[in-house]
Formats: structure tokens, C-alpha cells, sequence
């Protein structure tokens, strides 16, 4: 019985020993002022692993799989996690715990792609603001037609994939169908979870355009009460405005809809504001200064609010005027919101 026990164990062991191991890279994580926190690595937002960073290191070993997806490194403290491509060689990721901005990764070719690109369109944006002779409309064009021409002139590219995703706020659902479907036509078998989020993206905008019926949810007021869309939209002219407390360029459109509420109120309009605030403080602190006297929604979820979800809000302020149901319009301010205001009410 032992000589069997003993020919097993070699057995296993032989197998064990000839059986090759997965190959593995090395992340190394290199930040200042992080000593004791814990860092996560993650990927497709899933964590895969965490480490304590001991005088500003921590490696992680991860096994090498056949995918050119980002990898993402997370602290507490951090508003959003820091992406970036390995190549599945190994690499540095180094910086500041207190400045995420400038960290850096040493290692991947992709991610020299990626931080060129990124150089690229941070000089371009810097050149359009310093020139006083440049319409701030046609600079934001310049820069969307930057990010266009990345992708269009590298289909295949994960980095173009990032681009086409992380600026997807930029573009209509033609520019973004348009960019995909040259994606497809160089490789039809392509994936990426950037192309992914992207198509995925653009199935929901299309869904949530002018012509379309609206997409119904129901959040609480500030008094914890629920309000449904459909039912405060009933038998009005209603602009559904997603906003923040935290929005600059939002607390700066905010007078434009006041003034549109206080002429068109007692003629059948009305607004629905919809925070992406996390901070109920915040939030109402903000609906008294600017005097947002509409009601008054939020799940207070920040970027992850649900009814943002819905509507493929990937930017504030946006809105979506809505009447019998159906959206209208999408993304009026100013004049323009006055003029369709005006237009529907007839």
C-alpha cells in the first residue's frame, strides 16, 4: 500500500512538473504619498486583484491572455480609476497618489500611442484657447475633427477604440455609426471593450433622438418623493435637463432655463431637472442659489444616475424636450431652447 501511495504521489508530481505554467507580466505600481493604501487592478470594471503599496510599490503578476484590453488601477480617493494598455509586457505605472493627471506608464508601445495621441490633443486645445481669434464653436470642431481623423486613419488600433470611446460626447449618432462602421470594414471580427462600449453607446443615443418616444423612469424629489416622467409630462410641453450642482457650464445655463420657465410656465411649460449630484447638500444648496423652482430629481448617484443611463447622457448640461410622448429636440440652450419653445407651443 505504501509503494502505491509513494508511485502516485511521484506520478502527480512528474505530471505536475511537466504540465507549463501560464505565463505572467509584471505591473509595477510606483506612487508617491500612497504608502499603506491599497490599490486594485482592474479590468472591463471587474477588480482582478489588490495590493498595499509599501514604500510607494506594489507589483501585480498577471497571467498573459490573448486581448488587447486596457487594464485600470483604482484607489480610494481617486474620482475615477487610471486605464492604460501593458502590450501583456512587463511595465511601470509611476506618478503621485495626490495627482493622477500625471502618472505615467513605461513599458507598453500602446500606451505611447495612446499618451501621444493625448499630447496631441492637449496641445491643440491649449493653441485654440490662447487664440482670441478663434470661435470657441469652431475650436471645439477642430478638436472633434482631431479625434475623427484618429480614428478613421487607424481602424484597427485599440487606441483609436479608447479615443472613439473616451470622446464619444463629442459626436451625433451618425459621426459615431459612421467611425464604427470603418472600424468593421477593415476587420468585421474586430473586439475591444471600447469598440464595444461605443456600439453599444450608439445603439442607446439613436434610441433617445428627436422622433423617438420617450424612455420612461422615475426618481425621487428632494422630500424623497417619487416622480414618474410620463406622468408630470402629461399634457405639457416638458424639458427634461440633466444637470449638476458641481457643472460649471451647467450653473452658467441654468439662467437661460429660468427665463424660459418664468415666460412659458403659465402657458403649458414645464422642466424636470435631473442631478447627477452626489451630495444632497450640494444639490439643494444649488436649486436655491440659481432658483430652479421646477422640480427637482436625483437618485444621487453622480455619473451614475439611472435615468442618465437611459438617455445616454455622456456630458452636462444636455436636455430633451418632450410632448405627447416623443422627444422633440435634444440639447437646447439659449435662444434655440426660446425659439422651439415658441414653435411648439403654437
Amino acid at each position: 500500500m505504501k509503494k502505491t501511495i509513494f508511485f502516485f504521489l511521484a506520478a502527480m508530481l512528474t505530471i505536475a512538473a511537466c504540465t507549463p505554467k501560464q505565463p505572467h507580466f509584471n505591473i509595477n505600481v510606483n506612487l508617491a504619498n500612497a504608502d499603506g493604501k491599497t490599490v486594485y487592478l482592474q479590468k472591463a470594471g471587474q477588480t482582478l486583484d489588490s495590493a498595499v503599496i509599501q514604500n510607494w510599490d506594489a507589483v501585480f503578476s498577471t497571467p498573459i491572455v490573448n486581448d488587447d484590453e486596457m487594464y485600470a488601477i483604482m484607489l480610494d480617493g481617486w474620482r475615477r480609476p487610471f486605464s492604460f494598455f501593458t502590450d501583456h509586457k512587463d511595465l511601470t505605472v509611476e506618478g503621485d497618489f495626490q495627482n493622477p493627471s500625471i502618472i505615467t506608464v513605461k513599458g507598453s508601445e500602446t500606451q505611447d500611442r495612446l499618451e501621444a495621441f493625448n499630447k496631441s490633443y492637449n496641445d491643440m486645445e491649449a493653441k485654440l484657447e490662447a487664440d482670441s481669434t478663434i470661435d470657441p464653436a469652431d475650436g471645439e470642431e477642430m478638436l472633434k475633427m482631431h479625434c475623427f481623423d484618429y480614428v478613421w486613419e487607424h481602424p484597427t488600433d485599440p487606441v483609436a477604440h479608447y479615443v472613439l470611446y473616451r470622446y464619444k460626447w463629442a459626436f451625433g449618432p451618425c459621426e459615431m455609426r459612421t467611425m464604427i462602421d470603418n472600424i468593421r470594414h477593415a476587420d468585421s471580427i474586430l473586439t475591444s471593450s471600447n469598440l464595444t462600449l461605443a456600439e453599444e453607446y450608439v445603439e442607446k443615443l439613436e434610441r433617445v433622438q428627436a422622433g423617438q418616444p420617450i424612455i420612461d423612469f422615475t426618481q425621487n424629489d428632494p422630500d424623497g418623493n417619487p416622480v414618474t416622467l410620463s406622468t408630470l409630462a402629461e399634457g405639457k410641453l416638458l424639458l427634461v435637463d440633466f444637470w449638476a450642482s458641481w457643472c460649471p457650464d451647467c450653473r452658467k445655463a441654468n439662467p437661460d432655463v429660468v427665463a424660459a420657465y418664468q415666460k412659458y410656465h403659465d402657458k403649458g411649460f414645464d422642466v424636470l431637472g435631473v442631478s447627477f449630484d452626489t451630495n444632497r447638500d450640494a444639490w439643494l444648496a444649488a436649486i436655491e442659489k440659481d432658483g430652479l423652482t421646477w422640480t427637482q430629481v436625483s437618485d444621487l448617484q453622480g455619473w451614475g444616475n439611472a435615468a442618465g443611463a437611459l438617455y445616454s447622457i455622456a456630458f452636462i448640461p444636455q436636455n430633451a424636450l418632450i410632448k405627447d410622448g416623443m422627444i422633440v429636440a435634444r440639447n437646447l440652450e439659449g435662444e434655440a431652447l426660446m425659439q422651439e419653445i415658441e414653435a411648439q407651443m403654437k
